[in-house]
């Protein structure tokens, strides 16, 4: 008997770890393209405390620089993140970005007293379909604490990266 090729079917469970897989088969999740990301904290509200929450947004411009990322916004709120990004031309797949941005800031929290895992294994992905859909999940991203209540204004809130 000779082992075959998995069908398309099969679902691809390496891009978010065990708890979450690839929503969307046959996309290219390395392509030119923006994707918002929410990833949540594994316990509480860790991200509340200032010096974590600097630590993790200087994570996500350093991870994004480093990966040779489009960066276009994000907010980091007090139990989970949002982040709009594109593998631009990297080819780098997002399932990286995200392994190598949590493992830092995982490695950073610890330093810093927090206990590991910092993140929840799984993440939530929406591809943005064209300069609409953008705008308004930048818009979506940078009006979250608005929304949570925790600022007036987004332009308030420390922890946020604007849509430019």
């Amino acid at each position: 008997m000779s082992a075959s090729k998995p069908s398309r079917n099969v679902r691809d469970l390496s891009t978010y770890g065990l708890s979450r897989a690839v929503r969307h088969l046959d996309f290219d999740y390395a392509s030119d393209i923006f994707i918002a990301l929410t990833i949540c904290a594994q316990r509480g509200a860790p991200f509340s405390a200032a010096p974590l929450a600097g630590l993790v947004c200087e994570s996500i411009e350093k991870c994004s620089q480093l990966c040779k990322y489009d960066l276009l916004a994000y907010c980091l709120m007090p139990d989970h993140l949002h982040v709009l990004l594109s593998p631009g031309m990297s080819g780098l797949p997002i399932r990286e970005w995200l392994r190598r941005m949590k493992s830092y800031t995982t490695n950073k929290a610890t330093e810093l007293g927090w206990a590991a895992p910092l993140w929840q294994r799984s993440a939530h992905d929406h591809v943005c379909r064209d300069a609409a859909d953008l705008r308004a999940v930048a818009a979506y991203i940078a009006n979250n604490p608005v929304r949570a209540g925790l600022v007036q204004c987004w332009t308030d809130w420390p922890w946020t990266k604007p849509f430019v």
